[in-house]
């Protein structure tokens, strides 16, 4: 697929994880806040309470949501498929990939992953080779349809079914018996706004944050919005802040944090929107001689952020079942084959880690590819059913 150098430019800087997902550069130091009033105090208290409430139930093992049934089942034995991820190299990103592996597995069907590397050219480049495998379907994981159109057409065209998975639609496309998306942008935002719950919950009406805001799409760019409103809904007399990052200016996240710890010094906390950047943001915090002033709160529930929360260098991992969302993206798969409508991924499934229950946890590389941390997989059995997979 050509393109020319300009447009390749414009849309590396597209390049986005969602949730899941996602990476980083940094750039801008945040706005003070200003007094408030007896009344946004008062609120903020009931806000405190509020998210007190929500954190005591996501520190238990979550509870699975129902499965819709295929109303007409299809044979998936021997069938083929490719798992497109937009970067394979990002722990949550390739965990969501081994849970489409299993769970189409289940069902009688192969599965090969493809690393888009977090290029446009490489994205291009795996379903151009999906294509000339002659699969019976595409899944791709948080690849913005407009990153590579003309490859996900082409695969249409010839018969081939796509899930554009873990983002919304985009570029006019409109979803169609060969393509259609497996939209879980509801749940990011889920997710982002029980980040700031987090950190109320543990701060209270005290909490001064710094928001890390991830601006790689729009998914992530409305998802940290969402975010920063609910903690400003919850906590009006709470102070923020806020600092930009995208994924082409990585090297510069811990510069940014820094600069804007040192521009609003009576910052306590710092959300960060994926476990994978929480390492250069402690940087920043160690640079801007923060360290032990600020608490750190992120999402994904990796094994290094789990082990983080353990030491006690991050104080809360709101966690996604990462298998679990692999088997949402398979079901999306079985949906479109189906003929029925692809839903959305709106349910927040997560489990709150914190100091109080990770230390029960098996933390280790083999553990992280289980669903151990978030209660056991007793969602398998109702997805294989809802497919009518005997």
């Amino acid at each position: 697929m050509s393109r020319s150098l300009t447009h390749t430019r414009r849309l590396r800087a597209l390049a986005v994880t969602a949730v899941a997902v996602t990476l980083l550069g940094a750039c801008g130091a945040g706005e003070k806040t200003t007094p408030v009033s007896a009344e946004a105090n008062s609120a903020g208290a009931a806000g405190v309470q509020q998210a007190k409430e929500s954190m005591a139930g996501w520190s238990k093992a979550p509870a699975w949501p129902k499965v819709t049934p295929i109303a007409k089942p299809v044979d998936l034995t021997g069938k083929k498929f490719t798992f497109v991820a937009l970067g394979d190299q990002i722990p949550v990103i390739h965990g969501v990939g081994v849970g489409v592996t299993e769970a189409l597995g289940a069902a009688g069907a192969t599965v090969k992953i493809c690393d888009g590397k977090f290029n446009p050219t490489a994205v291009a480049d795996c379903l151009k080779a999906a294509g000339d495998e002659k699969v019976d379907g595409v899944i791709s994981a948080f690849v913005d349809y407009q990153m590579a159109g003309p490859a996900f057409d082409a695969l249409a065209a010839k018969g081939v079914k796509v899930i554009v998975g873990g983002v919304a639609p985009s570029g006019g496309r409109k979803a169609d018996a060969n393509l259609a998306f497996y939209d879980n942008t509801p749940r990011v935002t889920a997710l982002h706004e029980a980040m700031s719950e987090a950190a109320i919950a543990d701060g209270g009406t005290a909490t001064k944050v710094l928001w890390v805001r991830l601006m790689d799409s729009t998914t992530t760019t409305g998802a940290s919005a969402k975010g920063i409103a609910k903690f400003k809904e919850l906590c009006p007399s709470c102070g923020i802040a806020e600092t930009e990052f995208t994924t082409a200016n990585v090297d510069k996240l811990a510069t940014s944090v820094s600069a804007a710890l040192v521009s609003n010094p009576d910052t306590n906390a710092v959300i960060v929107p994926v476990d994978s950047f929480v390492p250069p943001v402690l940087q920043g915090i160690q640079s801007a001689k923060f360290a032990g002033k600020v608490k750190v709160f992120s999402s994904s529930s990796d094994l290094a952020g789990l082990q983080r929360v353990k030491d006690g260098q991050q104080a809360a991992d709101l966690g996604t079942p990462i298998l679990f969302e692999g088997w949402k993206f398979a079901n999306g798969m079985v949906q479109l084959l189906a003929g029925q409508e692809v839903e959305k991924g709106s349910e927040l499934v997560t489990r709150a880690f914190t100091k109080d229950n990770v230390g029960d946890l098996t933390l280790d590389a083999k553990t992280y590819l289980t669903d151990d941390w978030f209660g056991g997989g007793a969602y398998k059995q109702s997805f294989l059913a809802a497919w009518g997979v005997k």
